[in-house]
């Protein structure tokens, strides 16, 4: 995925916004979300290729994982930075996908930047150039294609145009996040369309109160492709 934004609201016990369009080959195989991994559940948009996910979201615990490339492509002697994303929302909690994450060899994966958050925490890791895990700090965050260090004005735009959109009243956010996801201004717009390459699918999901309030999905390039609301399995009580 080339864009990816998390915005934190505060109010009860937090929420968090999650916009993401996923840049990729437009004949590379994939799957729309699904329940990805049964336990503890995880639930996002399946690659068929490396198996894994751009995209993913802990049912259990409540928190997110989301990757965009540093880079295009992968070497195959590399892991899947897709894979990663499963397993880290494969863990009990964000703590332990965080404890996880600073166990990995980072090396070992192609270039990949990378957002761990619930609604009250934030992660962010990069192998590109080197290693590094930092929290969080600030309650918008955007990650694109270039180094966490050296994040671009594509990115920088996104980030600004969020944090103006962060205070709107519910329905007003979504319906402006959806716009902002298909937004073609600049050399270098949000929606992308290649010769081959271009958005394939985007997302938008809420999380509140450790739960999946809401998940909209468009299956193609959100500028011509309608949002719909996507079906979650109900997390199992303890």
């Amino acid at each position: 995925m080339c864009i990816l934004l998390g915005i934190r609201r505060s109010g009860g016990s937090g929420e968090l916004w999650v916009a993401a369009n996923r840049d990729e080959g437009l004949d590379r195989p994939w799957r729309p979300p699904q329940l990805l991994v049964p336990e503890p559940p995880v639930f996002g948009g399946r690659d068929l290729i490396g198996g894994g996910s751009w995209l993913a979201v802990n049912l259990h615990a409540g928190f997110v994982v989301g990757v965009t490339n540093a880079r295009p492509g992968a070497p195959p002697a590399q892991r899947s930075r897709g894979r990663l994303v499963v397993d880290l929302a494969a863990e009990h909690t964000l703590a332990d996908a965080v404890a996880l994450l600073s166990e990995l060899e980072f090396s070992r994966y192609g270039e990949f930047n990378l957002l761990l958050a619930d609604a009250r925490d934030s992660w962010l890791a990069t192998n590109a150039p080197t290693a590094r895990i930092e929290s969080g700090e600030k309650d918008v965050v955007a990650v694109g294609n270039e180094p966490l260090a050296g994040q671009g004005e594509r990115v920088a735009v996104a980030a600004e145009r969020a944090r103006f959109l962060a205070g709107l009243p519910e329905g007003e956010l979504e319906r402006s996040l959806q716009e902002l996801l298909a937004d073609h201004e600049g050399a270098d717009p949000l929606c992308r369309h290649g010769d081959g390459y271009g958005t394939v699918c985007s997302t938008i999901l809420t999380l509140r109160a450790g739960t999946v309030a809401r998940y909209l999905f468009a299956p193609g390039a959100p500028c011509t492709t309608p949002f719909a609301p996507v079906r979650v399995p109900a997390a199992p009580v303890n």
